[in-house]
């Protein structure tokens, strides 16, 4: 697709982040069915990944505790014998301490469900600032408004019956996924039209062929305690195959595979996705990605160091014209961040001449 016009139909069209951890302010005009975001480390793509994490629970549930811990942003407190979780809320804002005049935003552009999110201290509600490491889960609450309902509430829940719905999201972070994380997902995709996807997905990487996969009890009666992994079978052998024998590509493609099924209707959201995949297969990968989220109404974002990633998406989207592929180049300028889109067309160009987007 070369029409400039965001699609409507998507979850997000375009994204504006504000006062969001590292980044004051970043407009993306245009988001596709796929989009692939490159720039220089530090820049802020895995923290456009987590924004929309955020925006996808609609402040529903604790996805942003889940995004502070897995940032780091999570500490064990000794106290009164005791070890609690202490996670450090301020650290969702760009400016630390943040004050009650610093609001969050996320959201399309000129959306009506753009999420917003202020913080205020449970002793008086005052803007009085909270060092750090004090116990900031007990004095900093967040706040948050979605929609141009004008209201603020702790934590959305309180508005259940006026607000959207949580849209289905599914992350893979850089490095490869668990036994446990593809046995979670394989029981939600086993035995349904997405078991076959996920078994093509697979084979596109493979040099045997993989009839099924299962998550099976290793050594079983032997009174080994050991956790279940995800065992293949393979075409013209009757031995269970680890799956993880057959490369962590193929491990990962599976699990990416696996992850566009569950979160039909929703997002997957993909850090540093070239890894595990080998450069020869980077086109046939993003051609299953670009397919399978198209099919299951999916919207994808994932992140990039790698030139071979970035040609293989060209390459993937420029094979499919009618399922947009956009990659998007985040850059520093001096007055803070700037996205700089390449739709189908000009990513042809990017390869051709071997323009630098990462």
């Amino acid at each position: 697709m070369s029409d400039q016009t965001p699609d409507q139909n998507l979850h997000l069209p375009s994204l504006v982040i504000k006062n969001f951890r590292g980044i004051d302010e970043l407009t993306i005009p245009r988001l596709g069915r796929v989009t692939l975001l490159a720039g220089k480390n530090g820049v802020g793509k895995t923290t456009v990944l987590d924004a929309v994490r955020v925006w996808a629970s609609r402040g529903l549930t604790n996805e942003f505790s889940e995004v502070l811990t897995d940032r780091g942003d999570a500490f064990i407190r000794n106290a009164d014998s005791q070890q609690r979780t202490v996670i450090d809320r301020t650290a969702l804002f760009t400016h630390r301490p943040a004050s009650p005049e610093i609001t969050i935003s996320i959201g399309a552009i000129e959306d009506a469900n753009t999420l917003k999110i202020r913080q205020f201290y449970s002793k008086d509600r005052t803007s009085r600032p909270v060092p750090f490491p004090m116990d900031v889960s007990e004095y900093v609450h967040l706040e948050m408004q979605l929609g141009a309902s004008g209201l603020w509430r702790e934590g959305l829940h309180f508005l259940l019956d006026s607000i959207p719905t949580a849209v289905p999201c599914s992350t893979f972070g850089p490095n490869r996924p668990t036994d446990e994380t593809v046995e979670e997902y394989w029981n939600e995709v086993a035995l349904t039209s997405h078991e076959d996807r996920a078994l093509e997905a697979l084979n596109l990487i493979t040099d045997v062929v993989v009839e099924r996969v299962a998550a099976l009890e290793p050594f079983p009666g032997t009174g080994f305690m050991q956790p279940r992994r995800v065992m293949a079978k393979v075409r013209d052998s009757d031995c269970q195959v680890p799956l993880r024998t057959l490369g962590d590509g193929a491990f990962r493609t599976f699990a990416v595979g696996l992850a566009l099924a569950r979160s039909s209707g929703g997002f997957l959201l993909i850090d540093e996705a070239e890894n595990g995949i080998h450069h020869s297969i980077q086109a046939k990968f993003w051609n299953m990605v670009l397919q399978t989220a198209e099919r299951n109404n999916v919207q994808v974002i994932a992140t990039t160091h790698s030139w071979d990633c970035v040609e293989g998406f060209a390459q993937a989207a420029n094979e499919l014209e009618d399922i947009e592929g956009l990659l998007v180049r985040i850059e520093r300028v001096p007055v803070g961040l700037r996205a700089i889109t390449y739709d189908e067309s000009r990513l042809a160009s990017v390869t051709k001449y071997d323009i630098e987007v990462r």
